[in-house]
């Protein structure tokens, strides 16, 4: 009787090892589909983004007259230039986010050009990083939803 005990303690311990490492396997297996998800995600969104403002540069006029409408040009420029390097040699999530948000704030840029300048604002993303604090200023021409490539929305 008491080997009978045993050996069914020792079975019964051995499925749920077996178990909890075929639990453990899953649950790795899954985190690691998620995570290259997210990046590849992460790297759809920074290149397209980073696209849409390539395009919208050069619709833009290569000169301004007003000066802060210049330097918003110029400044769309320069992020355009930084997100196009940065995304040659991203590798992980937090990198292409980086640069998605350096499309997103030369896109904001290239909306306070057309504003200064009496035009209609064109595509818009989130509040880029840097614009926090301004957030609750609002004015007629930004939307509540967010639009662009990753969102299917029209601008």
């Amino acid at each position: 009787m008491k080997d009978a005990i045993e050996t069914s303690t020792v079975a019964f311990a051995a499925i749920v090892a077996i178990v909890l490492i075929f639990a453990a396997v899953l649950g790795l297996r899954s985190f690691i589909e998620t995570k290259r998800r997210r990046k590849t995600r992460a790297k759809t969104d920074a290149e397209a983004w980073t696209e849409l403002l390539g395009k919208q540069l050069q619709i833009a006029p290569a000169s301004v007259g007003d000066t802060e409408a210049a330097a918003a040009l110029d400044r769309a420029r320069k992020l355009h230039y930084g997100a196009v390097q940065r995304l040659k040699t991203a590798k992980k999530r937090k990198q292409f986010e980086r640069v998605r948000t350096y499309a997103l704030a030369g896109l904001h840029n290239l909306n306070i050009m057309r504003r200064r300048l009496g035009k209609a604002p064109g595509p818009q993303g989130p509040i880029p990083f840097n614009a926090g604090a301004k957030a609750a200023k609002r004015d007629d021409n930004t939307r509540d939803v967010a639009t662009g490539p990753s969102t299917g929305l029209p601008f």
